[in-house]
């Protein structure tokens, strides 16, 4: 037998593999900085928006919401949607998160993914196309 016999707590070690990790880890962690980085994405995005086109999304509000409803007999699920008449986009959280792409490899990669769907929320406040926001592109 080993020599430490105490508890059975963290330093347990079978089968060499490696002390084991909390069985709910990091599910139901509050304060994720996870979540803070998507709204500070969210929030620089809109804020950059707002500086560069102020005659037409100068007033221009956003909200982050979990997930859309979804009607019954969907077969795709929003990440964004907007109301014209408070210029407001919503940008929702989870299926821009773990839907429809691919491994991220890097924060950059993050954040583009990111500011694509905000772009494309503003764009269509406006009738543009969000590669038209973009300063010095043709067909501003």
């Amino acid at each position: 037998m080993s020599e430490k016999q105490g508890s059975r707590g963290a330093s347990r070690d079978r089968h060499g593999r490696g002390i084991r990790r909390p069985l709910l880890s990091n599910l139901f962690r509050f304060g994720d900085s996870r979540v803070a980085g998507f709204e500070q994405i969210v929030k620089s995005s809109c804020e950059y928006l707002r500086d560069a086109w102020p005659d037409d999304l100068g007033q221009l509000n956003w909200r982050i919401v979990d997930a859309p409803a979804l009607p019954e007999g969907a077969d795709s699920v929003r990440r964004w949607s907007a109301r014209p008449e408070t210029m407001t986009i919503v940008i929702y959280r989870l299926p821009i998160e773990r839907l429809g792409h691919h491994r991220r490899t890097d924060p950059l990669h993050e954040r583009m993914h990111i500011e694509e769907y905000v772009f494309t929320a503003a764009a269509s406040l406006i009738g543009k196309e969000p590669w038209q926001l973009i300063p010095g592109a043709e067909g501003n």
